[in-house]
């Protein structure tokens, strides 16, 4: 035996760069890859194929839906306003005009405000059903209060 720089003995057969733990007799070769002992290599190719297959369906279900949900459908209605005029400190005419799909049946909600932001007028039209896209409304709206301004708040289709 020699004597190592630390003092501790050292088998001369063994020398320095012996492993001082050998390997088990029962480990396979070292030659022999991960993708060969646990199948990796064939459940990754699997699981890649399942989540290309996902990403498809999830990709044909949103076009779906977008297809189907109406999201194109032509029903949309526009409003927008023109103007008004008092008649006198009660009533109002108020002129807006809406956009809406030919023979669509179509109603509005109207309103008159004072300075406070106060409703002091409200009133729902139905528009007339005609040929044509773009209506211009007319209508006379009574207030309770001197009205400092009037608008189109909303349209939409009647069903």
């Amino acid at each position: 035996m020699t004597q190592s720089p630390v003092g501790s003995a050292v088998p001369a057969a063994a020398g320095a760069d012996a492993d001082p733990h050998p390997e088990p007799s029962t480990r396979p070769a070292a030659s022999q890859s991960l993708e060969d002992r646990y199948g990796a290599g064939r459940r990754r190719r699997v699981d890649r194929r399942v989540a290309w297959g996902a990403a498809g369906a999830l990709v044909v279900a949103g076009v779906g839906f977008l297809l189907f949900s109406g999201w194109h459908e032509q029903n949309v209605v526009a409003v927008q306003d023109i103007g008004y005029t008092e008649v006198n400190d009660y009533s109002l005419d108020v002129k807006f005009t809406v956009s809406a799909p030919p023979n669509t049946p179509v109603a509005c909600a109207v309103e008159a405000l004072n300075t406070s932001k106060a409703t002091v007028g409200w009133k729902v039209v139905e528009v007339p059903v005609t040929e044509d896209q773009d209506h211009t409304v007319t209508t006379r709206l009574v207030v309770t209060n001197p009205a400092t301004a009037a608008t189109a708040r909303e349209c939409w289709v009647i069903e």
